[in-house]
């Protein structure tokens, strides 16, 4: 026969199972935060291309001839502007959600949880069930118990998984931050413009011919972009050195998203607004290479048209 004091204390924990689990559905049930975008960042990253030459530069950016033939640098290119296009739709998405979020009513429909949901809370509100029962049956103590379980649900692989993706955080911004120093150090070599064309008297003109200054011109633009194929060339391959160890990194924040299906199936708030913040930390390491590679591609395709339009003078004379 069951003696009356535990007897007492399992109907007593049988009802303060009940009140536990009710507690923690609810938080799981209690309305999220915006969920992580459904993208792999590291395959953003091996989209972008890397300067090798100021010609490689110009050849895949958007041109625009004037009517005197001149050229001019519109953009880089198909494969810049797509990737810029991506980052633009998924900021406004970004965007989109935290307003969508912040008109949204702070609870929301009930979602039905998991087995595996349901086993894991049940296991914590019998835990916490038998803090309470330690603590003598005290209903007060039962109910600050039954406070702190509320948006206890966790899945514990999942918290390992994300500490883990938080901390590669610090190593993939000191690795920026190595990178941009280092690249700050890279110097494109001063050209001189060389000697003045002599002056000429031509009937009413006095001055350096046409072809002198087209020559002189050329060979000044020619040696500016073997200036600037040697600093892109720096550039390149302290990308090459960089990018495998950022990506290296992201690559923990990328396997993190995808095991947790990008917070498909997950309502609670706390755990989706860390999922999206870590996302969020870890797209920093795409837009830093982006705008690394954007702006040297730039710059090539810029020296690179300087000569062409050094090449395309006509001369008379």
């Amino acid at each position: 026969m069951i003696a009356f004091n535990t007897l007492t204390k399992i109907i007593y924990m049988s009802s303060y199972f009940k009140r536990c689990f009710i507690v923690l559905l609810c938080g799981f049930l209690e309305a999220g935060a915006q969920k992580p975008a459904i993208i792999q960042i590291n395959s953003f990253i091996s989209r972008i291309p890397l300067p090798e030459s100021s010609a490689t530069c110009y050849g895949s950016a958007t041109i625009v001839t004037a009517t005197d033939g001149t050229v001019t640098v519109k953009d880089n290119g198909e494969q810049f502007n797509t990737l810029n296009d991506q980052l633009d739709k998924l900021t406004k998405d970004y965007m989109a959600s935290v307003k969508a979020a912040s008109a949204a009513p702070p609870t929301a429909a009930p979602t039905q949880p998991t087995p595996e949901q349901i086993e894991q809370m049940q296991q914590q509100a019998m835990q916490r069930a038998q803090q309470a029962m330690q603590s003598g049956g005290n209903p007060a103590a039962a109910a600050q118990a039954g406070a702190q379980t509320k948006h206890t649900y966790t899945n514990v692989a999942l918290m390992q998984e994300l500490g883990k993706a938080q901390s590669a955080i610090m190593p993939m911004n000191q690795l920026i931050t190595e990178l941009t120093g280092k690249l700050g150090q890279v110097r494109m070599e001063q050209v001189p413009m060389g000697p003045n064309c002599p002056e000429v008297q031509q009937g009413g003109y006095a001055g350096p011919l046409c072809s002198c200054t087209k020559d002189r011109n050329v060979t000044y633009e020619e040696r500016s972009v073997a200036a600037r194929n040697d600093c892109l060339g720096k550039i390149n391959s302290l990308l090459h050195q960089y990018i495998p160890q950022i990506e290296q990194q992201v690559a923990i924040v990328d396997k993190l998203e995808s095991d947790a299906k990008f917070g498909e199936g997950i309502t609670d708030p706390a755990t989706l607004q860390m999922l999206t913040s870590v996302q969020r930390q870890a797209l920093g390491g795409f837009t830093a290479i982006l705008g690394i590679a954007s702006g040297s591609w730039t710059d090539g395709a810029n020296q690179f048209a300087r000569l062409v339009n050094a090449k395309s003078v006509k001369c008379k004379q």
